[in-house]
């Protein structure tokens, strides 16, 4: 009797810890985490550490598949190793992915992710920098892959995005760089229907 109470008292507990998204449900989720930027085609930049925030709409196609789109602050760029500047260039992004739930809370994603230059600046800790930033295109494109983990409707989010469009206008900055971020965000799911 003992081990029967047991086991429906852990499978009660079960179905509290994962939620359960029917086909048509619709989720909104606040999100905040850090980025890691970085350049690619130079070993001259190491990662900026910056802030992710914003929402993410989720609609759930069917139980394992549904397709998300949020609007995210992201403080990308990269440090200038040698130099100790930091290019700080924030974006407004919205990623557009589809979901693939593998296993109860757990999903793999991909898709693709416009964002627009909201600020681009050089700075530096120790010396003072003037310098010319409108050479920093004003869109981005990306692929976000990635995968996120929900317990208790909490989300941990991993996802890297991987840049397609070139950073710099080549005309003003000597810098043939596309932007590569990984990302890890914590938010709470609400469902709204």
């Amino acid at each position: 009797m003992k081990k029967f109470l047991l086991a429906a008292v852990i499978m009660l507990a079960s179905t509290n810890v994962f939620a359960q998204y029917s086909a048509g449900s619709f989720t909104v989720q606040p999100r905040i985490g850090f980025s890691a930027a970085d350049f690619n085609n130079t070993d001259d930049t190491k990662a900026r550490v910056g802030l992710v925030v914003g929402p993410e709409f989720e609609y759930f196609v069917t139980d394992k598949f549904s397709l998300a789109g949020g609007i995210l602050y992201s403080q990308q760029g990269a440090e200038i190793k040698d130099l100790d500047v930091t290019w700080e260039i924030d974006y407004l992004n919205i990623p557009v992915t589809a979901n693939f739930y593998v296993l109860k809370g757990l999903a793999l994603k991909a898709g693709i992710q416009p964002g627009v230059n909201l600020s681009a600046k050089l700075s530096s800790d120790k010396k003072n920098v003037d310098a010319d930033t409108d050479g920093v295109k004003g869109f981005d494109l990306s692929i976000p892959v990635g995968l996120s983990y929900e317990f208790h409707r909490f989300v941990l989010d991993a996802r890297y995005n991987i840049g397609i469009t070139k950073i710099f206008d080549e005309d003003k900055v000597d810098l043939d760089s596309k932007n590569l971020t990984f990302q890890l965000t914590l938010g709470y799911k609400f469902t709204l229907f």
